[in-house]
């Protein structure tokens, strides 16, 4: 995660709160888990590939989505964009300018803005018709830190691993006995298979696949592609790396030629997943079926 911009601008003389401090930070009541009543597990699972948009309009993401943040300490974030976007629709420039030194007061120890956003909004507060695009500017900077970093971190967290695995049915469990791809497929059932690897110090592979999976999803042929290749690369690929995959030595040559070269696309993986594929297949996949940890799981479930 990159270092923490200064978010105050200019030295006010005021004491900066600890924000891994609890008590520190802003006074809004502890959000509650929902229950799983109203919800299957479609829905909740189709959360893993939506966006910050869809889950918060989506009632009950949005409160799974907000207790997260309140456990990563980052939920100031969440409760900054719902009153910025409140405060857009305001016409009266004094109650934005009134409103925008709340946003400051409340919230300006625990965001994490830059520097010119900051000085935009302090600016906003002095002026008798406030600058809207100061709004603007700190929305985008906190909306994007949502995006792009806490709600991936999200996804894959145990708090809505757990909450999906309440609503899991048995019978999507019991497919995994008979389809490998069902239980890759499913988050539950790849966070199980995950643990059992972990275990048996085999986990690497599937970490490898996870990562090709989120690969795949980035804009084609992008910069972030091609730095995501990279730190694939280097991760599972290159020889003596601790999550090493072992790959026969043309394939890993050809996948390493054209990272090298820039020649990168959504495919440049392919045969490398499909070998890996068969490895977790032929021999994980059997035992961690019939493993105590997937019947432990099966027994939970209804």
């Amino acid at each position: 995660m990159p270092p923490v911009k200064d978010i105050n601008g200019i030295n006010d003389g005021k004491p900066t709160a600890n924000m891994f401090e609890k008590d520190s930070r802003s006074d809004a009541p502890i959000p509650e888990m929902p229950t799983t009543e109203g919800i299957e597990y479609p829905r909740a699972a189709s959360w893993s590939s939506s966006t910050v948009a869809e889950i918060m309009r989506d009632q009950i993401g949005r409160q799974v989505f907000r207790c997260f943040l309140h456990e990563s300490l980052a939920e100031e974030n969440l409760l900054f964009v719902e009153e910025v976007e409140k405060m857009k629709r305001e016409k009266q420039p004094e109650k934005i300018r009134q409103g925008i030194k709340m946003l400051l007061d409340k919230y300006g120890q625990y965001i994490n803005l830059s520097s010119v956003a900051m000085s935009k909004l302090r600016e906003a507060t002095k002026s008798e018709v406030p600058d809207p695009k100061a709004l603007e500017c700190a929305h985008k900077e906190i909306y994007k830190l949502l995006e792009n970093d806490q709600f991936p971190r999200f996804r894959r967290s145990k708090l809505y691993l757990e909450f999906l695995e309440q609503l899991l049915p048995r019978s999507y469990a019991e497919r995994w006995m008979t389809s490998f791809d069902a239980l890759l497929g499913n988050q539950v059932g790849r966070h199980h298979f995950r643990q059992f690897l972990f275990n048996v110090h085999a986990e690497e592979n599937l970490r490898f696949w996870e990562s090709v999976i989120e690969f795949r999803q980035l804009k084609n042929k992008s910069i972030a592609m091609l730095n995501m290749s990279r730190t694939i690369q280097q991760q599972f690929l290159r020889e003596g790396a601790h999550n090493e995959v072992f790959l026969p030595f043309g394939l890993r040559q050809r996948v390493e030629k054209k990272i090298r070269e820039k020649n990168v696309d959504d495919t440049v993986f392919d045969e490398a997943v499909k070998h890996v594929e068969q490895i977790l297949k032929n021999d994980p996949y059997v035992r961690f079926i019939n493993s105590k940890e997937y019947n432990d799981l099966l027994a939970k479930l209804h």
